[in-house]
């Protein structure tokens, strides 16, 4: 009985050692994942961080009766009655770091990162240049890291929090690029003699002629067969076999019927007709328009012309 008691208890002391070690590693080695967060929470202090984005605010809100309730909100940026939209900054990420609630805004050409107390006050704000949508705070390093995107590939931008996290400053902030490879040097560097490449491409002709020999064949027999059926259907109804008999058979009609039209009895009788035509002032040229010329003018002898 004294042997099981002290092998429980061993195991509990050490469970309970292994534990605390983990919780220490565990907080030692904390990971903050550089990704857009849209919601943050701080259990010690009964504060939950979020972004709103129909009104474009940072709300805080705590615990009350089992429910979340509002206490105090930040106006990102003004959104009614404005034009410029992509001039307009939006809450990206949200995060609540030693105390403070850090929130980062961008537009398509700038962004700023702000940091506010409990209370929903500014306490600070850094505004730099370029789209940003996350940012990460390491607590061992103090070091406060903001990423955004480009064509390319990842800009991070590691800024100095050793004063605290509302101090950060681009004083001596380092900026970090990481180029995502494009496929054609991924290629290159698993294939650098092309032998890979000129092996696929000639798969793909030979296999896509065989598909086109295959399909024409097919469709050849199809074809055949179906002409056989015609021509033994044609064939028990007493028609002509084919389409070159049917083709004799309505020529021979053709010339037929236009021998016998060449036969018929036609009438002989003229209708032509002489009709003698009536003088008609019509289309004399007599009668113009312009019968000034046509006139006979006659001149006395005092007229002087």
């Amino acid at each position: 009985m004294k042997r099981i008691l002290i092998t429980a208890i061993s195991l509990a002391i050490t469970t309970a050692t292994m534990a605390r070690v983990d919780s220490t590693r565990l907080e030692k080695d904390s990971y903050d994942p550089l990704v857009p967060q849209l919601f943050a929470v701080d259990n010690k202090n009964n504060v939950f961080a979020a972004i709103n984005a129909v009104d474009n605010t940072v709300d805080l809100a705590c615990v009350k009766g089992g429910e979340l309730e509002r206490y105090a909100s930040f106006q990102v940026d003004v959104v009614k009655k404005r034009h410029d939209t992509h001039r307009i900054y939006r809450p990206k990420s949200v995060a609540i770091y030693e105390g403070r609630v850090v929130f980062l805004a961008s537009h398509r050409d700038s962004c700023y990162l702000a940091v506010l107390d409990f209370d929903g006050e500014l306490l600070g704000k850094l505004t730099f240049a370029g789209a940003a949508n996350a940012f990460s705070y390491s607590r061992e390093a103090k070091k406060l890291y903001i990423s955004g995107t480009n064509p390319t590939g990842y800009d991070v931008a590691e800024l100095d929090a050793s004063r605290g996290i509302q101090h950060v400053g681009l004083d001596d902030a380092a900026a970090l690029h990481y180029r995502k490879p494009k496929m054609a040097e991924q290629i290159a560097d698993a294939d650098p003699m092309g032998v890979g490449m000129a092996a696929v491409a000639m798969s793909v002709v030979f296999l896509g002629l065989l598909l086109l020999y295959l399909v024409f064949k097919n469709i050849g027999k199809t074809l055949s067969r179906e002409r056989a059926r015609e021509k033994k259907a044609t064939a028990g109804d007493g028609l002509p076999g084919n389409t070159e008999d049917l083709a004799r058979v309505a020529i021979a009609a053709a010339i037929h019927l236009y021998n016998e039209e060449l036969h018929d009895e036609e009438n002989t009788v003229l209708t032509i007709n002489r009709v003698s035509r009536a003088y008609s002032p019509w289309s004399s040229k007599l009668h113009g328009l312009n019968t000034y010329f046509n006139k006979t003018i006659i001149k006395s002898k005092h007229e002087k012309i």
